[in-house]
């Protein structure tokens, strides 16, 4: 923006997104101190990396978004805000996106007075999320920000003027942290989270105000007469190892209706430190589990989950610390943490896989039509969150691929040559993050060697195969590539393909395509339970291409 003598009164829809863009790469140029700063609660992520990739989801979803009104765009910040939040500071930082959102409802423009009230409504429902807020954290932060806005948008109406106000307000609020909060002493360093803010605030104002660079280095501003070393007190980090803190669970729940404080008070009740706030029909939750399965089934209870992320805390520790002592004291740290990277189209067969997967599967789209190549899964591979990575192809024809990419790759390799994407699934359930790659993937064959797979779809063509004469527009069914039965009206062949494994079958799950709508679902669903008293059957929605349905037979 061109300089000017006079203070930016306000801002449109364009200049709000700019001056979080700004903001986005004043936490880049910081975001190693910060990390470096976290230490409340041991090892919540890395607090500079969340903040940064909460923000950068915030710009993502904005690519290509058309409306230049500042009511409709924070709206649309606060959702992507939420969804893509990342840690226990993701989901505080997402706060503030929602109080722009609602401080900005009805507006035209964000000048000092909308952007006070939009950090007293984040520093308000901050602490709303929050069982137990404790001070001297980024809820701290949040308002003692909105006090000095709120005084400040008094006096003035410019946005740059109480925007400079807040900005030095949360330079002074971070250097008072350690004396609200002893662990900061004790580490000898200030909030991680309210740290991160400030950087945000500073790269916003000095973009507004034209200033070069406008992403600067922030000095910590650490009480008088100290400096920031770099780390936190050694003494602190070797007693933070000793402590166990097991799984971070991060998730969203979708469902028209979403009772947050049930969700809160159920989440509080099997884990600790949970952070539940939602939007519309999206509800966020963060919590720390020993066991993280139970966060995701109490969270199905609820509605569909999405976005989920499971971070071992206790491997984190380990290399948190080990990255903080100096070189001669350190101990090399090899995580035993896990990724799945796992073949699969349709929406819903890739959200079940992710769910399955304990949040731990990265998707590569593929399957029948679309085989994966061999870069397909290196890139995919190469880029997992883990140095040990279980490899699920999912199609008989992506197998030869796969089992390419362990010579590929200097990371741990296991494939697992599922042959269908309905039996990746059921390998998936087979994971434990607690023990090894190898022992998971030894689960994992053992499962899907249990696992019959059926599909049914329609014909392209005019074919004759083992004696079936198969018309175009036809519709059969196979059962571990056998064709069994052939018809015209899906369900009927789904149901005729069932009996003849009704013998031996005890679990079958039916995945519905792209294709069945949601009242041929409802009758499926009728039908199947009708006819099958003695199988436990179960009907998914897979929004899977070219097949109406896929089976998995245990």
């Amino acid at each position: 923006m061109p300089k000017s003598t006079e203070p930016v009164l306000d801002a449109d829809g364009a200049l709000l997104v700019d001056l979080v863009s700004a903001a986005a790469q004043a936490l880049e140029v910081n975001r190693d101190t910060i990390n470096a700063l976290n230490v409340f609660p041991v090892p919540d992520g890395d607090t500079g990396t969340n903040m940064l990739l909460t923000v950068k989801s915030v710009l993502d979803d904005l690519n290509g978004y058309a409306s230049n009104s500042v009511a409709e765009i924070s709206k649309k910040m606060a959702s992507s805000a939420l969804l893509g939040a990342r840690g226990n500071s993701g989901l505080i930082l997402a706060q503030f996106f929602k109080g722009l959102s609602e401080a900005l409802d009805g507006e035209s423009k964000l000048a000092g007075e909308q952007f006070a009230r939009s950090i007293r409504i984040a520093a308000t429902k901050s602490y709303g999320v929050v069982p137990n807020p404790v001070e001297g954290t980024m809820l701290t932060v949040y308002r003692e920000c909105a006090e000095v806005g709120e005084n400040s948008s008094d006096q003035n109406k410019s946005l740059e003027k109480v925007l400079a106000d807040v900005a030095a307000a949360s330079i002074d609020s971070v250097g008072r942290t350690p004396g609200m909060l002893p662990v900061l002493a004790e580490a000898e360093v200030v909030d991680s989270g309210g740290f991160g803010f400030a950087v945000m605030l500073d790269g916003a104002l000095r973009y507004l105000r034209s200033e070069v660079p406008f992403a600067r280095v922030i000095n910590v501003p650490l009480p008088e007469n100290s400096d920031f070393s770099g780390s936190a007190n050694i003494e602190f980090v070797n007693a933070s190892e000793e402590l166990d803190w097991g799984y971070c669970t991060v998730f969203a729940i979708e469902a028209e209706k979403l009772n947050l404080e049930n969700i809160r008070d159920r989440m509080e009740l099997i884990g600790r430190s949970p952070i539940v706030d939602g939007i519309g029909g999206v509800a966020k939750v963060h919590v720390h589990m020993e066991d993280p399965g139970k966060a995701l089934s109490a969270g199905l209870e609820y509605g569909m989950l999405s976005n989920i992320e499971i971070a071992n805390m206790d491997n984190q520790t380990a290399e948190w610390a080990s990255e903080r002592r100096d070189d001669d004291e350190s101990t090399e740290v090899v995580s035993s943490e896990i990724a799945v990277v796992a073949v699969a189209a349709g929406d819903g067969l890739k959200n079940l896989m992710k769910s399955a997967g304990l949040g731990v599967t990265s998707i590569v789209d593929g399957g029948d039509t679309m085989n994966s190549s061999v870069a397909d899964l290196l890139t995919a591979v190469e880029t997992a969150p883990s140095d040990h990575v279980i490899l699920l192809p999912n199609n008989k024809n992506i197998v030869p691929a796969a089992q390419q990419i362990p010579s590929l790759t200097d990371k741990t390799v296991r494939v697992v040559p599922t042959r269908s994407v309905q039996t990746g699934i059921s390998a998936l359930v087979a994971l434990r993050l607690d023990q090894n790659i190898d022992e998971n993937a030894e689960a994992m064959n053992e499962i899907i060697s249990e696992v019959g797979e059926g599909r049914i779809c329609k014909a392209t063509k005019n074919v004759t195969i083992d004696k079936h004469e198969i018309h175009k527009g036809m519709t059969f069914g196979t059962f571990n590539d056998d064709i069994i039965t052939v018809g015209h009206d899906p369900i009927i062949v789904l149901t005729e393909l069932i009996q003849t494994q009704s013998n031996q079958a005890e679990i079958v799950t039916v995945y519905t395509g792209e294709m069945v709508n949601a009242e041929q679902i409802k009758e499926t669903t009728k039908i199947l339970a009708n006819k099958f008293d003695t199988i436990d059957i179960e009907v998914v929605y897979g929004g899977q291409p070219h097949y109406d349905y896929l089976i998995a037979v245990e």
